[in-house]
């Protein structure tokens, strides 16, 4: 599975209980942090997800909540998607069958799993996911991995904010995020999807316990760390999936917290790191102030 806490995504139980979502003195890390200085004279925050996460694990503190409600703006990695319907373009192949490119052995292993976990039988998958790009199909596998009716945090921040007329703004769009992937060989997609389903074979070591071990730690560099280690597919692909998009999002974050009381939220692997959101933030002169959940 690829160890990203971005979209997708994704993304938790925290297991001690909250401190009525004050900073501490001696908290050094956390997955919600608050943004001053720079003229930011207005509450301004900034929250590490999972994209998606299993029902049971989610855990929403009334306090971020709150702050979402009194938010002007919500901030998310893509702002609310008015043309559901135009997604599926972006979700097809030029040409071709996605299937002739796997070799007969990966065919008999896909179609094995899809059918015994899923419920789809080769015959539907070649219908249903013919013209479908392979990134498509993995998330079959990501949403089984996280369980039956899986939480999102985005999907959350959303339903507060039109509950409360909060105005929902997107860092980039589906057309951007697309074409990162676009770049990607679909060779190397078909090895991705691939790698993704012998993780989900696995139950002991699917890679998900590790996933929401790291995130539950809420240390924003081992979240980071994790991400990008050598032995996840993320690791080749982490200027285009991380660097870069850090980056262009910074000019946009300073442009809206000026403004605006925003409450941000990306997929927490943004976050730390060298050149994660948090360390450009500080870059450009503002404070970061961890908050604990």
């Amino acid at each position: 599975m690829i160890r990203i806490l971005t979209t997708t995504l994704l993304f938790i139980l925290i297991l001690c209980p909250s401190i009525f979502g004050q900073e501490n003195d001696s908290l050094r890390s956390s997955l919600l942090w608050e943004i001053k200085g720079k003229k930011v004279d207005q509450p301004c925050y900034i929250m590490g997800t999972m994209h998606m996460i299993p029902k049971e694990k989610f855990l929403f503190p009334d306090h971020v909540a709150e702050k979402v409600r009194k938010s002007d703006v919500l901030v998310m990695e893509i702002g609310g998607i008015k043309d559901q319907a135009n997604i599926i373009k972006y979700m097809m192949l030029d040409t071709g069958n996605v299937f002739n490119y796997f070799n007969e052995k990966q065919l008999d292993s896909l179609f094995e799993y899809t059918e015994s976990e899923l419920g789809y039988t080769e015959d539907q998958m070649r219908l249903m996911f013919g013209k479908m790009k392979p990134l498509v199909i993995m998330q079959l596998f990501t949403k089984n991995a996280f369980g039956e009716d899986p939480e999102s945090y985005e999907l959350t921040f959303e339903e507060i904010a039109k509950e409360d007329s909060v105005t929902i703004q997107g860092l980039e769009t589906i057309e951007d995020q697309v074409a990162i992937f676009d770049e990607v060989p679909i060779e190397k997609q078909i090895e991705m999807l691939m790698s993704s389903l012998r993780e989900s074979y696995s139950d002991e070591d699917n890679g998900m316990n590790d996933l929401i071990t790291v995130f539950l730690s809420q240390d924003i560099d081992s979240i980071y760390n994790y991400s990008t280690d050598s032995g996840s597919d993320l690791a080749s692909m982490e200027q285009q999936l991380l660097t870069n998009r850090n980056k262009n999002w910074i000019p946009l974050i300073k442009k809206l917290i000026k403004k605006n009381k925003c409450f941000i939220a990306v997929g927490a692997a943004h976050l730390g790191g060298p050149d994660g959101v948090i360390q450009l933030l500080r870059e450009e002169g503002y404070e970061l102030i961890p908050i604990r959940l």
